[in-house]
């Protein structure tokens, strides 16, 4: 029996359906990493104003640039916005896996926030443009399942104890398409 090739729409939907990885990994990623940010003097003790704001700067970033980038992601297309939020991840992370100050933390983490703002406008729609008829509702759910995957990976590395630098370094190797 000859294999029959796999059609690209359906290679190109689950790639792009696995951005949803990196979204539950940013919104998940300050819990595991305070500790080793107190640790490293970046922030201050529990309850500090600082910690409160970092673990909220990404969402916080996201809902306000939400506003603004839901316009401009029909200007640029959803495929460009999916590449933009890929830059915006990736140096987020890089500053974040650097950081030596709380300034450095915070961009690193408002740069991450932008990211997921972009990945949370652009990502369903364009999955539901690119997946052929017939397996629209499947990658619309797989997708729904990567974000919750991505919260149990960055989980799974604070249980670990890894410190937060290195799950930064980790992130950039995330290959997004």
């Amino acid at each position: 029996l000859a294999r029959q090739p796999v059609n690209p729409a359906l290679r190109h939907s689950l790639g792009v359906s696995l951005s949803g990885c990196l979204m539950g990994i940013t919104v998940a990623f300050s819990a595991s990493t305070l500790d080793d940010l107190q640790n490293d003097y970046i922030l201050r003790e529990p309850g500090k104003t600082e910690q409160m704001s970092f673990s909220a700067l990404a969402a916080a970033v996201a809902f306000v640039s939400g506003l603004m980038f839901g316009r401009f992601t029909v200007v640029i297309g959803k495929k460009r916005a999916l590449m933009l939020s890929a830059i915006f991840y990736f140096v987020g992370y890089s500053v974040l896996s650097y950081s030596s100050t709380y300034v450095h933390v915070f961009t690193g983490r408002a740069l991450t926030g932008l990211g997921l703002s972009l990945t949370c406008i652009a990502l369903s729609p364009y999955i539901a443009e690119i997946s052929p008829t017939q397996h629209r509702g499947k990658f619309s759910a797989i997708m729904q399942l990567q974000v919750q995957t991505g919260i149990l990976i960055i989980n799974l590395l604070g249980v670990l104890n890894i410190p937060f630098r290195w799950n930064a370094s980790i992130l950039l190797c995330h290959r997004h398409r």
